[in-house]
């Protein structure tokens, strides 16, 4: 495995932990006075993003009820980071289709929108474009059904660099093709931006899906912009999405205690500001006392 593989796994597989949170205090304050050891090194490769993949994209929970149909290919596409983990979805993929009727539309879109989970897990854009017109192929663009478009969006906003313009291309489609829009798509949108730091963006489609569309906002859509202030070290934008996320009766949870660590992390890095360690520290305090840790 290379580190930058490593990276990547952690990105997409670990939850968010209070021991998490400590590596990153412990690396601000390594940081601040002047080393830069390994830990401080690794914290920067392992860089949090507060929305894991179980938690701001459609989780596994969307195949329930399809028993053990996909539960092997179903492991292998939460654990994708690369191309070869995609060659193994398609060798499930194409074993679980030989079972199935031609007739049997449902079950083979599960199979499909299950490998394509992959390609949007390891952010491969083209590999998911390639399983799209798989998909198309065999079971026709009529069958499609919003899962396929979310995971089309998923693999741009979870590319290196994210491509927010492919992912609003993909909720067109969507809706192009006659599917409606939910909060899960503005959040996969709204993340994408988060990565990038692009706190505008993100914003302006949170109001977008509020004012336009009344669709209400979940505690996943103010982690991504919590997140996206953390990007910039913005804590006082940051602060004030939290606010409103506890406003709206939202309660917040690991990832977005983790994102206001980061936006402090971010700050205090940039003016080494000795006063971001303490507040983070209570921050980390406060998530230590919600969430039970």
């Amino acid at each position: 495995w290379k580190p930058s593989m490593i990276a990547t796994a952690w990105r997409r597989w670990v939850r968010p932990s209070a021991a998490h949170a400590r590596r990153r205090l412990s690396c601000i304050r390594t940081f601040l006075r002047g080393r830069k050891g390994p830990a401080c090194r690794a914290g920067e490769r392992l860089s949090h993003r507060p929305c894991s993949s179980t938690q701001w994209r459609r989780s596994s929970s969307e195949f329930a009820g399809s028993g053990e149909l996909t539960h092997r290919l179903n492991q292998i596409a939460e654990q994708a980071i690369g191309k070869e983990d995609i060659q193994r979805a398609r060798d499930e993929r194409d074993r679980l289709l030989h079972t199935l009727s031609k007739d049997d539309v449902s079950k083979r879109r599960l199979v499909h929108n299950t490998c394509l989970k992959a390609a949007a897990n390891a952010g491969l854009r083209t590999e998911a474009e390639r399983m799209y017109s798989e998909i198309v192929g065999d079971i026709g663009e009529e069958d499609l059904n919003s899962k396929t478009f979310g995971k089309m969006m998923e693999a741009c906003a979870n590319s290196e660099p994210p491509d927010p313009v492919g992912a609003k291309k993909w909720a067109a489609k969507m809706q192009e093709v006659g599917l409606e829009t939910d909060v899960e798509m503005f959040n996969i949108l709204i993340h994408c931006h988060a990565r990038l730091g692009e706190i505008g963006e993100a914003e302006s489609i949170f109001d977008t899906m509020l004012k336009e569309e009344g669709i209400e906002p979940n505690a996943i859509t103010f982690n991504s912009l919590i997140d996206s202030c953390a990007q910039l070290g913005d804590v006082e934008r940051a602060n004030r999405w939290f606010d409103k996320m506890q406003r709206v009766g939202l309660r917040p949870d690991v990832q977005t205690w983790n994102a206001l660590i980061n936006a402090r992390a971010k700050r205090g890095k940039a003016t080494r500001d000795q006063r971001q360690i303490v507040e983070a520290e209570r921050l980390l305090e406060s998530m230590l006392k919600e969430e039970g840790i």
